[in-house]
């Protein structure tokens, strides 16, 4: 079992925070983000219209995530393949979990969800017996349909992004910074749609603190597992609730 603190030590050498690993600059990385966030804007806000034509609810997430894999997660491992990392231990999908880590994140995401459900319940005005049981018929539809995103997402997000700010930065700035992309993925076509509606805010500051507990997570456990399950779970449960 890797220890903890030896894990997530920051790295003190000033070459390695300026370059990161095997020549991934951090001017480099950032030419990355923002290719990145240009391309899934024209995505979000212009050929976003090709899924609104697929009738087919199956057909429609199918080919979402089809697309959200080839743009998030692709570009990722073969950016690390370049470098000649291995994209499975750098984004933290073939590391050892840490057991205490897991259940500490466990208990957290737990009362992270019940906070949830009980401030929706208040601002619904719905009890929580009936908010949870309005679409408990369709749980498994709702399941199939949250389940793919959150991977290429975390992959993206926590994988990638957190974990080369965290060679150049301390965790909770690098944290801070790969929730606050997370949100900003969101805007194009939340905003575009909505506005700067309280809904829409309420949301977008709902995915910051999710960035930073899904970071959190990752950390805690030397894993990427937990945390892309954690955002399945928060995802059924705004399905759940909101349909």
């Amino acid at each position: 079992m890797i220890n903890q603190d030896q894990t997530h030590t920051h790295p003190a050498v000033t070459e390695f925070q300026t370059t990161g690993v095997r020549g991934l600059t951090f001017k480099a990385f950032w030419i990355y983000v923002v290719v990145f966030f240009t391309v899934w804007s024209v995505r979000a806000l212009v050929l976003i219209r090709i899924d609104e034509s697929i009738h087919s609810g199956l057909g429609k997430n199918v080919f979402s995530n089809t697309v959200k894999f080839v743009v998030w997660v692709l570009p990722a491992f073969i950016t690390l393949v370049i470098c000649r990392l291995s994209p499975f231990d750098y984004l933290k999908l073939s590391t050892p979990i840490n057991k205490r880590g897991l259940l500490l994140s466990m208990i957290v995401v737990a009362v992270w969800l019940a906070l949830v459900i009980i401030g929706e319940s208040i601002i619904s005005g719905k009890s929580i017996g009936a908010m949870l049981s309005q679409r408990s018929a369709d749980w498994l539809s709702i399941l199939v349909g949250v389940a793919v995103s959150p991977i290429s997402e975390e992959i993206l997000f926590r994988g990638f992004f957190l974990n080369r700010l965290n060679e150049s930065l301390s965790f909770w700035v690098a944290n801070g910074i790969s929730a606050l992309l997370f949100m900003a993925v969101h805007m194009p076509y939340w905003v575009s749609r909505n506005g700067f509606s309280p809904e829409v805010t309420k949301n977008l500051v709902n995915v910051f603190l999710l960035g930073c507990l899904f970071g959190w997570i990752m950390r805690k456990t030397n894993s990427l597992w937990p945390a892309i399950g954690a955002h399945i779970a928060n995802n059924f449960l705004s399905g759940l609730i909101h349909g």
